[in-house]
């Protein structure tokens, strides 16, 4: 494929899938998510000089939940676009609506996920704000291994990467602590500095031990905004390298 071919291939993905898309819905949610912050839970957000004027970049956290989604939403006014899982296959069916709403892009479990990554690459051409949760599902704390798409996605783009580490108290459990504590419930969403990009060494393609050594990275810097007993294998990592 000569380089106008590949210039008009990528041209053909970013008409595709335009940055921003679906601007008024996305605002209406997120003012849903704003309002739903202040009636419910006691928010707290730290670290927003540490945001870039503009993008392109490329936002990680810790998936603990499903309500995690939010801290981007609620602590940035970037216009992101989300990769997640195709499938959710443990939310409830409530939490189903916003992301298919939202429209985020949807990646499967053990697949390619070419379209995905197109998808990604079309919006970080366009210097656009991407969303991605390097751990792939929701789980309790501590954090988890993460799967390679996160690192992949960073070191194909090569642009910088902000991590942003959203938590609460009593695992969200909004409801009970409103009937059984008599509070509302306290959420934390920290920003970090930026580091990367991350540069590639051994051609077009990441090798396996760049994609594992760069999600290392990418996963102690989420560690380093949570609380200690949350950071899991990523706890010792006081001084994250980066690329």
């Amino acid at each position: 494929m000569t380089e106008q071919e590949q210039n008009d291939v990528k041209v053909d993905w970013q008409k595709k899938y335009p940055y921003p898309r679906r601007r008024i819905i996305r605002r209406l949610l997120k003012a849903s998510v704003a309002v739903a912050a202040g009636l419910v839970t006691e928010y707290k957000i730290s670290g927003k000089e540490n945001l870039p004027k503009q993008g392109p970049f490329l936002i990680v956290g810790n998936h603990f939940h499903f309500i995690d989604t939010i801290g981007p939403i609620h602590a940035t006014k970037f216009p992101l676009e989300f990769i997640g899982d195709m499938e959710m296959p443990n939310a409830p069916a409530l939490m189903k609506i916003f992301p298919r709403t939202w429209q985020t892009l949807k990646i499967e479990q053990g697949t390619p996920n070419f379209e995905a990554l197109r998808a990604s690459e079309a919006v970080l051409a366009q210097n656009g704000i991407l969303v991605i949760y390097p751990e792939g599902h929701t789980h309790r704390p501590p954090l988890g291994r993460a799967l390679p798409g996160a690192a992949y996605l960073a070191m194909r783009s090569g642009v910088p990467i902000i991590p942003i580490a959203t938590y609460s108290d009593n695992h969200y459990d909004i409801f009970g602590s409103l009937r059984h504590k008599k509070r509302r419930i306290k959420i934390w969403t920290n920003i970090g500095p930026a580091f990367g990009p991350f540069k590639l060494l051994s051609g077009e393609r990441p090798s396996r031990e760049e994609i594992r050594e760069s999600s290392r990275i990418i996963m102690s810097h989420i560690a380093q905004l949570l609380p200690p007993e949350m950071r899991g294998e990523y706890g010792d990592m006081l001084n994250p390298a980066s690329a």
